[in-house]
């Protein structure tokens, strides 16, 4: 009989990882969780293992892509959040999370398909990889891995914190372009895998901080560009985090640099996601 497990996928740039939140100490997920899986960069981080090793999940060494541990992402909240509930008696499948993300990589920066093939490991700024391929890399590579276990995967979704880079450019460097690229990266995810998972698309709120450093009607346009992905692409949704009851409070929502996501808002997404999976 196959295993069912649960599987959150969370891909993109810097709040894909956390970035800047580091966790208090009594927070670590030190002691690896019973019933939350992760992949660690050690032995994952390469593209020559002809298969993946699993291990219970820590709040460090599970990003694939950058060195920043100890975050609140929403990849570690997750995973508190579900081995609490199981602790706490609820009735719930294992969890598999898989998180790749390096801060300030867009589609057009580390995440190109077309990018030279690159695996230099480490923190932000040193960290060097082709995400693109190396997600495909281990995506066909879980496809093996649930064969192999007999497991059936039931996909939470892949999450994508993604699209700041690409605010940075104006409208007619990406009408035309952008929505081909984000469909051929997130078709030749589905197709690596095997599987038509969810894919949830995360809006971005950052009218603040891009007023003064970037192109506001780039955002825009990038949202909207979400919402016709959502619209046209099958099994694709969108997540608005101005949902948060306290979105009008920015060093509340945002870390101070208005850029970032809160402790308290990654908390929040996490949460969303948890309640929306249990209430299916």
């Amino acid at each position: 009989m196959k295993k069912k497990v649960a599987v959150f996928m969370l891909f993109g740039q810097s709040n894909a990882t956390g970035h800047g939140i580091p966790m208090r100490e009594e927070d670590y997920i030190s002691e690896p969780l019973k019933n939350v899986w992760g992949l660690n960069r050690d032995p994952n981080q390469t593209f020559d293992s002809d298969r993946l090793f699993f291990t219970g999940y820590t709040s460090h060494g599970m990003n694939l892509a950058e060195t920043q541990d100890n975050t609140y992402s929403v990849a570690n909240c997750l995973a508190r959040q579900w081995q609490d509930a199981i602790d706490g008696g609820e009735e719930l499948p294992d969890l598999y999370v898989i998180q790749i993300a390096i801060g300030s990589q867009g589609v057009y920066d580390m995440w190109y398909p077309e990018r030279e093939i690159k695996l230099i490991p480490g923190v932000h700024g040193t960290a060097d990889i082709s995400l693109y391929p190396f997600t495909i890399h281990i995506l066909s590579l879980l496809k093996k891995h649930f064969a192999e276990e007999d497991i059936e995967p039931d996909f939470i979704g892949m999450h994508w914190r993604g699209g700041e880079q690409e605010v940075r450019r104006p409208i007619a460097e990406l009408e035309g372009k952008l929505k081909k690229d984000y469909i051929r990266i997130f078709g030749g995810m589905r197709e690596a895998l095997g599987y038509e998972f969810p894919i949830v698309l995360h809006l971005m709120p950052y009218v603040e901080v891009f007023t003064k450093e970037g192109n506001v009607e780039t955002m825009y346009y990038i949202n909207g560009l979400f919402e016709e992905l959502a619209k046209e692409m099958p099994k694709t949704t969108l997540f608005d985090p101005r949902r948060a009851p306290y979105y009008g409070e920015p060093y509340v929502f945002y870390r101070w640099d208005l850029i970032h996501y809160s402790e308290k808002t990654n908390r929040w997404v996490a949460e969303q996601i948890f309640e929306e999976y249990k209430s299916r």
